[in-house]
């Protein structure tokens, strides 16, 4: 197949969000695999072959949903995304997946993952938690990511399969939650997955034993961990630098709405706000605002909590308000849940930072 399949002068506009663009190739690599012509395909994700290899594009999780059920059709497959997610290894997610082979637990390799998991999509973010003996896995659409039945058994699948083949082990989930119809046949997935699914769910959720996070890795490697850790590293730092003006602004957005109002209104509230006498499309939308947080490693809520933490600091440390006032300047709308927020990040009363603040300055 020429590398031509899609000609950059007639190919769509790449749009700032979506699918690091190395990992779609894996399906046209497996169209490919088959002895098919994968031009529909590249035509589905918008980029010819070298495009594709550019680390510095992305193709957004409707064309690569778009892309997938093209290879379905082309090979007479309905499977084909299942099977196309079995193949995806280090190779396609660049430094993020040696980085992640290389860790040296379950828990680092998930940790490390979530870190910079925008380096691989700025449109989904997951974040887990520990809920007693189980790992709970949410993901947040930060995107117009679509309910596609091909998309979403790629993405689990993906993932699962990737855990599995880091980790040299058969790890079978407890459930999972897919928010997308269930397909025709859902034989083949659940032979894949071995644990219990739930279609239609408002979200995507990955329930796994907690044990997980302590498997050791077989693929570890310090130097290699390093090595690809510090270039991931460096690669979401140029990313960050990209969203930080627009977050910026968000968060004197929402110091603002603390100190004038006593609460935070939504994203989209305050992204109306920034956009307010400028012209439109000069200001992030609320779903790109969602982007460049994820793009920095973080979210709305996070923001948030980050903000009322320094204004809280700021007046205990620096100024002699009664705490009521501290709390409300904070968002608080109470002070007991104000004294649980500052303990919670300090393991101190609020009294106790005043007073180690004065110390401080006296001293």
């Amino acid at each position: 197949m020429s590398t031509s399949a899609v000609s950059p002068d007639t190919a769509p506009a790449m749009p700032p969000a979506g699918y690091y663009a190395p990992f779609t190739r894996v399906v046209v690599d497996y169209v490919q695999a088959q002895g098919v012509d994968a031009t529909p395909v590249c035509q589905a994700l918008g980029m010819n072959l070298a495009q594709l290899a550019d680390e510095h594009l992305r193709v957004p999780s409707a064309r690569l949903s778009q892309a997938l059920a093209v290879a379905a059709h082309l090979c007479g497959d309905a499977n084909a995304p299942l099977r196309i997610a079995s193949l995806v290894r280090p190779a396609h997610m660049g430094s993020l997946g040696y980085a992640v082979m290389s860790s040296a637990s379950g828990g680092d390799a998930l940790a490390l993952f979530e870190k910079l998991q925008s380096l691989l999509c700025t449109e989904i973010r997951g974040q887990h938690q520990v809920v007693g003996h189980t790992i709970e896995a949410r993901q947040e659409l930060l995107g117009p990511v679509p309910r596609s039945t091909a998309f979403w058994t790629f993405f689990v699948a993906s993932r699962l399969g990737f855990a599995r083949w880091v980790s040299g082990r058969a790890l079978v989930p407890l459930r999972l939650d897919l928010p997308c119809p269930a397909p025709a046949d859902p034989g083949p997935l659940q032979r894949f997955v071995e644990a219990p699914l739930r279609f239609d769910m408002p979200d995507c959720r990955e329930v796994m034993p907690l044990d997980w996070l302590g498997w050791s890795n077989p693929n570890a490697d310090p130097a290699v961990h390093a090595l690809m850790s510090s270039q991931a590293g460096q690669r979401l730092q140029t990313l960050g630098q990209q969203a930080g003006e627009a977050v910026a602004q968000l968060r004197q957005q929402v110091a603002h709405s603390l100190r004038e109002e006593g609460l935070v209104p939504t994203l989209e509230v305050l992204s109306q706000r920034m956009a307010q006498g400028l012209a439109p499309g000069a200001m992030p939308s609320a779903r790109q605002l969602q982007r460049r947080l994820a793009e920095l490693g973080l979210n709305f809520k996070t923001l948030v909590e980050d903000v009322r933490r320094e204004e809280a600091m700021r007046h205990l440390e620096h100024t002699g308000l009664p705490l009521a006032d501290v709390a409300r300047l904070a968002g608080y709308a109470d002070t007991s849940t104000f004294h649980r927020a500052v303990r919670r990040w300090t393991g101190k009363t609020p009294l106790e930072v005043r007073e180690r603040a004065r110390r401080n300055t006296a001293g």
